[in-house]
């Protein structure tokens, strides 16, 4: 029995994906200890399934094309720079969402309450949107780029959300890679 690493995302167009890349140009430099994400890589995770047998993606699709009934494409934009669990001790740098969060919420939401009906837990923490920029390994000299995002502003394009995608990672020496499984287009 195959298993694949699934996840359940929105994604960016490569107009934004460029803009975020810059972000990520500009704050390299500052902490060597940092697995930065790669722009073909990014996106917004909705629900993160793990390891799956691929027998039950037929179900995922389901789940996920019931999970966006009745939502109708909206967008969001990307600002404000931060850290989880906070700027003092940093494990993810991250983009927060400004306009269309909301939207984001209710949309997480209805996949994963129909993704919970297929047997996958729901989160015990609230969703917080956001995307990943990268993960620290290290809070050593980490201080300047720290300095750096509390006086960075940023601010994406307008970020359409027309379908939702169903993502198989698969973990490498050089990073995850992505590929999509299914597309599921909102109403």
């Amino acid at each position: 029995m195959t298993e694949v690493r699934t996840f359940v995302a929105v994604d960016f167009p490569p107009a934004v994906k460029t803009q975020i890349n810059q972000i990520i140009h500009r704050l390299k430099p500052l902490g060597s200890m940092i697995r930065w994400v790669r722009p073909e890589g990014l996106h917004l995770t909705l629900k993160f399934l793990g390891e799956i047998p691929q027998e039950q993606l037929a179900a995922v699709y389901q789940a996920v094309e019931r999970g966006v009934v009745g939502i109708a494409p909206f967008a969001f934009v990307l600002t404000e720079l931060g850290a989880f669990p906070n700027l003092r001790r940093p494990r993810v740098l991250w983009l927060g969402v400004l306009r269309g969060q909301e939207s984001l919420k209710k949309l997480q939401e209805q996949v994963e309450a129909q993704l919970a009906e297929c047997g996958f837990p729901k989160e015990k923490r609230q969703f917080s949107p956001h995307l990943t920029l990268g993960r620290v390994k290290s809070l050593h000299g980490i201080q300047p780029l720290l300095e750096r995002i509390s006086s960075l502003s940023f601010q994406s394009d307008e970020i359409p959300v027309t379908a939702v995608k169903v993502m198989r990672s698969q973990l490498k020496p050089s990073g995850a890679e992505y590929s999509e499984l299914k597309v599921i287009d909102l109403a």
